[in-house]
């Protein structure tokens, strides 16, 4: 799938901000068993290359890319319209 400037933009936002989340979440379980170091994760976003790279060209797995998409797009699917062909699959 080719991705436009300004999708891949809104996309890599949204998944900075999951990333937030879920490592948010990680600190949160790492302080209940009382970790005395709870934010050292070593959960860090993919740089944007990277990124763009696992859109425009998923060849090791490109259902995982799939639904790794769809979960940061999650609750913002209005605003990705040209995937929702995939929700048949879900």
């Amino acid at each position: 799938m080719q991705w436009t400037a300004e999708n891949a933009n809104r996309l890599y936002g949204l998944y900075e901000r999951y990333v937030d989340r879920l490592r948010a979440d990680v600190i949160r379980a790492n302080r209940s068993p009382g970790s005395s170091r709870p934010e050292r994760i070593g959960l860090e976003p993919l740089p944007r290359a990277e990124f763009d790279a696992l859109l425009d060209h998923p060849a090791a797995d490109p259902e995982a890319v799939r639904l790794w998409v769809r979960r940061i797009i999650r609750g913002h699917e209005r605003e990705f319209p040209f995937l929702r062909v995939d929700s048949a699959h879900d």
